[in-house]
Order: structure tokens, then sequence, then C-alpha cells
């Protein structure tokens, strides 16, 4: 009867075993989901690149604008973004990688807004909605990686908790151990 009751606990501990993760799992946007976020933001990335390469903000200098340095800055960031949305591809659990994600997107974002009303401003107003619908669509990943930071920091969260919760029953367990 005793073994039968060592069975009944351990098959009981195999199914939480199993069930556990499937409902931490539960609400978790999928990994396919955040690496199609991802491909798609490298593809907006370029479309912003391209039509950055016909603004030409040194010729509104003689217009008392100061646009040029913040082009190439925006062009730099826009790499940086792109290499952390393929890191984000590669390992879309990885918290620091999805904020660091949605972080660049957030710094390209406002100094695109910038450039968008110097080309509006200086150059030309159908360019300018060019890159204004541009930045919207990859501003739309923005919102779904806000989301999915939320949804990952609880589930690393629950983790922690658990691990926590495992390591103290197993120090109480080694304590009470005799010696």
């Amino acid at each position: 009867m005793t073994s039968m009751k060592v069975f009944g606990v351990a098959l009981l501990a195999v199914w939480f075993a199993a069930i556990l993760p499937a409902q931490q799992d539960e609400g978790i946007m999928p990994r396919w989901e955040v690496a199609s976020i991802a491909q798609d933001l490298g593809v907006q990335v370029d479309q912003v690149e391209q039509i950055l390469g016909g603004v030409h903000p040194e010729e509104w200098a003689q217009a008392g604008a100061a646009y040029a340095g913040q082009r190439e800055t925006l062009l730099t960031e826009l790499g940086y973004l792109r290499n952390s949305a393929a890191a984000m591809a590669r390992r879309p659990e990885s918290l620091p990688i999805v904020v660091d994600t949605f972080l660049w997107i957030d710094r390209t974002n406002s100094m695109l807004i910038s450039i968008t009303d110097g080309v509006r401003r200086y150059q030309n107003a159908a360019v300018a909605d060019l890159l204004e619908s541009s930045r919207g669509q990859y501003s739309g990943a923005a919102e779904k990686l806000k989301e999915y930071m939320r949804q990952l920091a609880i589930a690393v969260d629950t983790q922690m908790a658990i691990a926590h919760e495992e390591a103290q029953r197993c120090r109480t367990e080694l304590l009470t151990q005799p010696r």
C-alpha cells in the first residue's frame, strides 16, 4: 500500500510538471509570431532606408535647417534596430533582446518624426508622407512588442518564483535531514 501511495504521488508530480509549463505559456505570443514581427521589422527598416536615400538634408542648410547629422545618425540607428530585430528573430524568448528591439524602435521612431517634419518643410510633402507611412508600419510592431514584453516579463517572474520556492523547499529539506 505504501508503494501505491508513492506511485500515486509520483504520478501526480509528473502530471503537474507536464501541465504547469502549458499553463505558464498560455497567453504568451507564440515564438513564430515574434520571429515574424522581427522579420517584418527588417523589411520595414529597409523601406525607411530606401526612402531616406532620397532625402537630402545637406541641401536644406541654405534655408537654415540642420538635419544632415540627424539623418546619418538615424541611418546608423536603423542598422542597430535591424540587428536587434534579427537577434530577436533568433531568440524571441530573451527579454533583454526584446526590450532592446523595442527601445530601438522607440528611438528611431522619434528621430524619424523629426526628419519627416524637415522633409515636409524643406523638400517634398509626398516623400514626407512615405516616411510617415513607413514609420506607422513599424510603430505597429512596437505595440505588439509592448504586449509581448509584458507577457514575457510575467512568464519570467512566474518561473523565478517557482525556482525560488523549489530552492527554499530543497534548503529546508537539507537542513532537516539528520547528519
